[in-house]
């Protein structure tokens, strides 16, 4: 997804991941210390705005928590019926 269309979708993750994307490959392309300096800057920002809004990819989440306790708990409650 590109920059516009993830901003008029109304997602901010999207939004800020597209963002994220364009500004690294600004930074790759970029051969100015002024432009990279600021580019490096923005890039810093965004990245630590998904940090607290989206968790990490792979991250575990309350909801995986709480299907692995149950998981766990009906396995307790099988072993007890075959015991």
């Amino acid at each position: 997804m590109n920059l516009a269309d993830a901003a008029a979708s109304g997602d901010r993750i999207a939004a800020l991941q597209a963002l994220r994307d364009k500004l690294a490959q600004d930074l790759d392309g970029c051969e100015s210390s002024r432009d990279t300096a600021a580019l490096a800057g923005r890039l810093q920002s965004v990245l630590a705005e998904l940090d607290t809004i989206a968790p990490p990819i792979g991250a575990e989440t309350p909801l995986d928590v709480l299907r692995a306790r149950r998981a766990e708990r009906r396995a307790d409650l099988t072993q007890r019926k075959v015991d």
